[in-house]
């Protein structure tokens, strides 16, 4: 799995993670799928905050797109720098999930990114404290319990960001109306050069979430 993972991040990588050709007009991606769940990596490249470079959260654009592969699910993904679409309010971006959602019937939207974390969780849930699942909140049991057959540690733990009506999950829930989870993934788990054993793990329980989730 090394090598493909690497050849899907490799558009990413590009140019330090300032992404593909900064001269195109093509800001994002989108892959079609025929299962209603749309996978979303906005911070696969470095983003612009104000004056700053935030940099990007490596390697949750190639799972993305591993994962839109492997279930047939949608994608969404940043391919070079511009502004952050998790915190701007006006969003090219956000309009197109917006638009996904709406024009394929997406039943279920997952925000893939990662951080450093301070112990030793896996995968760290986010839902504005429920407020994003719509009353779905039997998501996150069921991805909890496959977290324990995988042996991958998932918490709850992520606090809402201040301005939670910018996010994305909380664009497609309150307008949308589907459930939506931001999962913050710790990025030491998502090095597949050192530590390929766990981003395989996270592939499997994410995997079968979304079959999980297509089948109901």
């Amino acid at each position: 799995m090394k090598e493909e993972i690497i050849g899907l991040e490799a558009d990413f990588a590009n140019n330090e993670y300032f992404g593909t050709n900064v001269w195109t007009e093509e800001k994002f991606r989108v892959l079609s799928g025929n299962v209603p769940v749309l996978l979303s990596a906005p911070h696969a490249v470095n983003q612009f905050r104000e004056d700053d470079v935030r940099k990007a959260e490596k390697y949750t654009g190639a799972l993305a797109r591993y994962l839109s592969r492997a279930t047939n699910s949608y994608a969404i993904f940043q391919l070079f720098t511009h502004a952050d679409p998790n915190v701007d309010a006006d969003h090219n971006y956000k309009s197109a999930v917006i638009n996904l959602i709406e024009s394929y019937g997406i039943k279920l939207l997952i925000d893939i990114h990662s951080s450093t974390f301070s112990d030793d969780t896996d995968i760290d849930i986010v839902t504005n404290n429920r407020e994003s699942l719509c009353g779905y909140d039997s998501l996150i049991d069921k991805f909890k319990l496959l977290g324990i057959r995988y042996n991958v540690t998932i918490d709850e733990k992520n606090v809402p960001n201040k301005d939670k009506e910018n996010e994305i999950i909380g664009i497609s829930s309150l307008i949308c109306g589907i459930p939506s989870m931001r999962l913050v993934i710790n990025n030491k788990r998502l090095d597949v050069l050192k530590d390929e054993a766990s981003f395989i793990k996270i592939c499997k329980v994410l995997e079968e979430f979304i079959k999980f989730f297509s089948n109901k």
